[in-house]
């Protein structure tokens, strides 16, 4: 069954808040998901398999840069391509508004979200030492150039 990605809907916050909270050990709350949603600089998408929302995107847009603020797949949905594919639109999506570049931070201790960004072209610029509030887990500062 292909992945298909739409833009993420209201009626989508519950699906997605699932999967945020099964992904993250500090997971955004309902509001901050919802106010990433409607941001006007913003883009959020959700990935179907089907009937189910398995993944979601979201990112903001300014300048000449998208910064992708959250990422998340369902856990008995990785390994699937579904963030490749979530990634990809996010991608097209930044090069057709004429955006230079996408970044993202991303835990050092995670290693699999690292893998992938860097499969897909993303490179490690700096860290950010403690930024996770929780944990005062480094942050790797990864970069893609859409030029």
């Amino acid at each position: 069954m292909d992945t298909l990605i739409m833009p993420a809907t209201r009626r989508d916050l519950p699906a997605i808040m699932e999967i945020e909270k099964q992904s993250f050990a500090s997971p955004w709350d309902s509001l901050t998901m919802f106010l990433a949603m409607d941001d006007p600089q913003g883009r959020g998408t959700a990935a179907w398999l089907g009937r189910q929302l398995v993944g979601y995107c979201f990112a903001h847009a300014t300048h000449d840069m998208v910064h992708i603020l959250n990422l998340a797949v369902r856990p008995n949905c990785r390994r699937q391509g579904i963030a490749r594919r979530l990634l990809n639109d996010l991608i097209a999506f930044s090069q057709g508004s004429g955006r230079l570049f996408v970044f993202l931070e991303v835990r050092t201790s995670n290693g699999e979200a690292k893998a992938l960004y860097a499969g897909m072209g993303f490179r490690q610029v700096c860290t950010w030492r403690k930024y996770y509030q929780d944990t005062h887990e480094d942050a790797e500062i990864m970069i893609k150039g859409l030029t």
